[in-house]
């Protein structure tokens, strides 16, 4: 990242890391959330929960990404956005009512699907470093995601836990606050040349492909978390604080092979990705089959360097190529919320049809399947690249 950036993109950081470790804060005991504040002991109750979030954020990250472009003001939106979540989040505090707490989610969610803005202002101002740039961002990500599962222990047993929606609400507000005076010299639009944007077109992949990676993907990363824990419970017999420390690996692997990725991401290519992939094939496979700890261990870490390498890469090809930003991103940013939405689904089918250890093989086959539409992308679009090279020779010829 550039040096005269530094403090933006750690700003921007900072607010990347505050906005997961308050989505995640609560995911991992939402049952017994629902149970302490609500009497609600009813699963179906908290699927429901979970989906309408999901679907929330489906359907209104593209809208925010469409506002983006519209307006050419980012930064803006964003501030709304943030402010409008701290509000929110006010609103849970006094939900006396499981209906008032749903209601005052979905409007949380409405706001926080703005979220994806802090990305791509960070990728828009790190261009010459993107690679950097992606790679900070995923790091921080699965931090956040870390420290909010070792916190969501704490609050679950709080006399009150809607008690930590204001803490969460107030932050959220010194944060859009500060944003405001933080961003006032982030650019609005970026207006490239013409010989610039007909080489990025050539580029761009084709959105369907593309759409399929991304979702084939973040299937095969989140297909494997919802029984994770009760298939090593069941397997290995761990206890839970084992359970949980084998649960977080892949995330502490994408904070550990960040420099790994800052450094050859960029020199390896398309062959690295290609290797990244074999490593999630390898480690979701062998992690189905029964070995000993060490070796889960050793299958959970190559699958988290794996995911975090091709989740870093990924992102860097579509800004690379977009020129559309905001509006390209927060389609695929929706995309990967109907992967989150789908791979529970996907899981619970597999545990009820098979077994939970099967989970583990279809995850490597939808890498398999990621992998395959990915190269036949990256084919089609050299091909695009070929002819439309072929096609400026002949008219040069011609009125040569």
């Amino acid at each position: 990242m550039e040096s005269n950036n530094r403090s933006l993109n750690l700003f921007l950081l900072s607010c990347v890391f505050l906005f997961i470790c308050t989505e995640v804060l609560l995911s991992p005991f939402y049952p017994q959330f629902f149970k302490k504040v609500y009497g609600i002991t009813d699963p179906n109750i908290t699927g429901f929960y979970i989906m309408t979030c999901r679907l929330v954020v489906v359907i209104f990250t593209p809208i925010w990404g469409l506002m983006a472009n519209k307006w050419k003001n980012s930064s803006f939106l964003l501030i709304i956005g943030q402010w409008g979540t701290g509000l929110s989040c006010f609103l849970m505090a006094i939900s006396q009512t499981f209906e008032m707490f749903v209601a005052a989610s979905v409007l949380l969610l409405i706001f926080k699907s703005s979220y994806f803005l802090l990305y791509t202002i960070l990728m828009q101002e790190n261009r010459k470093s993107t690679t950097s740039a992606a790679a900070s961002y995923h790091a921080v990500l699965q931090g956040a995601i870390v420290i909010a599962t070792l916190l969501s222990g704490w609050v679950i047993q709080m006399d009150n836990p809607l008690l930590i929606f204001w803490v969460i609400g107030i932050m959220e507000c010194l944060v859009g606050l500060f944003s405001y005076f933080m961003l006032k010299k982030v650019s609005k639009t970026r207006v490239m040349d013409a010989a610039l944007q007909e080489n990025q077109r050539s580029l761009l992949p084709q959105f369907f492909l593309f759409g399929i990676v991304v979702l084939t993907l973040h299937l095969a990363v989140n297909m494997v978390r919802p029984f994770f824990t009760t298939y090593t419970e069941a397997v290995y017999h761990t206890s839970t604080l084992m359970s949980s420390l084998l649960y977080l690996i892949p995330s502490l692997m994408a904070i550990v092979s960040l420099p790994l990725i800052r450094k050859y991401s960029d020199q390896l290519g398309r062959s690295g990705y290609i290797a990244a992939t074999g490593m999630m094939v390898v480690g979701l496979f062998f992690q189905g089959i029964e070995t000993s700890i060490a070796g889960l261990v050793l299958f959970r870490c190559m699958f988290g360097i794996g995911a975090a390498w091709c989740l870093a890469k990924l992102d860097v090809l579509l800004f690379k190529c977009s020129q559309n930003t905001h509006g390209d991103y927060s389609k695929i940013s929706a995309i990967q919320n109907v992967g989150l939405l789908l791979a529970p689904v996907a899981a619970s089918s597999i545990v009820n049809e098979q077994s939970i250890s099967a989970i583990f093989v279809y995850a490597s086959l939808f890498v398999v399947l990621h992998i395959l539409v990915f190269l036949w992308g990256t084919f089609t679009r050299e091909k695009n690249r070929e002819k439309l090279h072929l096609h400026k020779e002949e008219k040069h010829v011609l009125y040569k």
